[in-house]
């Protein structure tokens, strides 16, 4: 080890986390292929559209209570132990899954569990990265978060469009044990140490994630900065009584609605169902895959630009592209379903502005807001209200996803798309007015943002 701070080891203890990234990723994307399994005559049971739905939004609601199990542990076990625990319930929902097969109902309690495997994964490995990254990589680690997750709902795409649901869930079921095997030896936060007193591990941990033989600096300034925001309380009242608490919570809260608000989400959970219904001109399977391989792609290079850029204009620039996209798909469907125009000419139409709205959701929104998630909070109440943000999180993806299977079956696809398309222009209002810009600033030093100690930036409002 040298004097010089090395990134690599960052990076190993990131990419190793991520491997259960990678199977909630499955658990996200296990509806786009399921679903028409489920509908159809290759699955054992017969599946009415109103359980397919519940099935899928159940998630969503195992999401929910995750969140608040993953902070129970984070600040009592610490946050290592609480990311291994982690692979418990993502094992025990790919097992449901292959029981199903028997008992049709231990398809709702595998995707309950996966769902709280997801809440876990959101609520803990975020604040972790956050924890053990440097202000200048901290946004692109961040955005591994979700090259893995994009990764993981792209495989099971694939996998499970050409497999049944059951030899889908046994190709995967090997995925919860080699995580543990691998991330076992990994570091503690020196932030949760810290926080614990344990000055000695803090710096154990650091010389590991630095490479570093001297990390006296660095370690003097963490423990001044979590001294003086554990100062502070940290109880859930304190996320609404506190100035600072309060103004993390309204922007990461109101930047995950909004986020949502392009129907991304909705679209993800019922991709090939909704390719199916808009346009015949690709195979579901194969539009489906097109779809979340340019997600990825796209949430690879914002890897490069995000601590480049900034937080902010890659925000702006998506959501605004989002609504333009979604505003034009609503005209499409209304010549479609509201008059007598004949667009059968254009079918491909909706197809491509789907390729379009996926590629201009991946370059911002769909990695920046994670990253925030992961950098507004203070170190006291930073459990409690990742937690509280997450719950938030799982309560309105299943919100907007019933919302876009009941509108679209009652409706049509005019009335989900124009819902979003008028949400997401107030999204960017939001984004331009109230959301802070992030990049290179130290954890302490947003906090201070935050607190209207530091200096205001152009067209920002804390």
């Amino acid at each position: 080890m040298n004097s010089e701070s090395k990134k690599w080891p960052q990076f190993l203890v990131v990419i190793t986390a991520t491997i259960a990234v990678f199977t909630t990723g499955l658990h996200t994307g296990w509806p786009a292929p399921s679903l028409p399994k489920l509908l159809s005559d290759e699955y054992p049971f017969d599946v009415t559209n109103e359980e397919a739905s519940y099935i899928t939004i159940i998630g969503s609601l195992g999401n929910f209570f995750g969140s608040f199990v993953g902070n129970i542990f984070l600040d009592k076990i610490g946050r290592r132990k609480t990311i291994l625990m982690i692979a418990l319930p993502q094992l025990v929902s790919l097992l449901c899954i292959i029981l199903s097969y028997q008992v049709m109902e231990l398809l709702y309690v595998g995707r309950f569990m996966g769902g709280i495997g997801e809440g876990m994964t959101i609520t803990v490995i975020l604040l972790y990265i956050g924890e053990i990254a440097e202000p200048t990589i901290r946004g692109t680690l961040a955005t591994l978060v979700s090259i893995t997750w994009y990764s993981g709902v792209l495989f099971v795409n694939i996998v499970g469009s050409y497999l049944s649901i059951r030899d889908t869930a046994i190709t995967f079921i090997a995925l919860p044990v080699l995580f543990v095997l691998l991330f076992y030896k990994m570091p503690e936060s020196p932030y949760y140490l810290l926080m614990n007193n344990d000055e000695e591990q803090a710096e154990r941990a650091l010389k590991f994630l630095r490479r570093q033989s001297d990390v006296t600096q660095e370690l003097t300034k963490l423990k001044l900065d979590v001294n003086r925001q554990m100062s502070e309380r940290g109880t859930f009242k304190d996320i609404f009584t506190i100035d600072s608490n309060r103004r993390a919570f309204f922007v990461t809260v109101g930047a995950r609605f909004f986020q949502l608000a392009t129907g991304v989400a909705s679209f993800n959970l019922y991709l090939q169902l909704l390719l199916k219904e808009a346009t015949h001109t690709l195979d579901p399977d194969v539009g489906s895959t097109i779809v979340l391989l340019i997600q990825l792609i796209m949430t690879v290079c914002s890897t490069f630009i995000i601590d480049k850029w900034g937080r902010k204009p890659l925000l702006l620039f998506s959501s605004t592209g989002c609504f333009i996209n979604l505003a034009v798909q609503s005209v499409f469907f209304i010549l479609k379903e509201r008059t007598a125009v004949d667009v059968s000419v254009v079918d491909w139409f909706p197809l491509v502005m789907m390729f379009l709205h996926i590629f201009l959701y991946s370059i911002g929104l769909g990695v920046v807001v994670s990253v925030l998630t992961s950098e507004m909070f203070s170190a006291s109440i930073k459990a409690k209200l990742i937690c509280l943000v997450n719950a938030c999180y799982a309560l309105l993806t299943l919100v907007y996803t019933k919302y876009y299977q009941f509108t679209a079956d009652e409706f049509g696809l005019v009335v989900p798309f124009l819902s979003f398309a008028v949400l997401t222009f107030v999204g960017v209002l939001f984004i331009w007015f109230v959301v802070p810009e992030t990049k290179g600033k130290s954890l302490e030093e947003i906090q201070q943002k935050l607190k209207g100690r530091g200096r205001r930036t152009e067209n920002t409002v804390i």
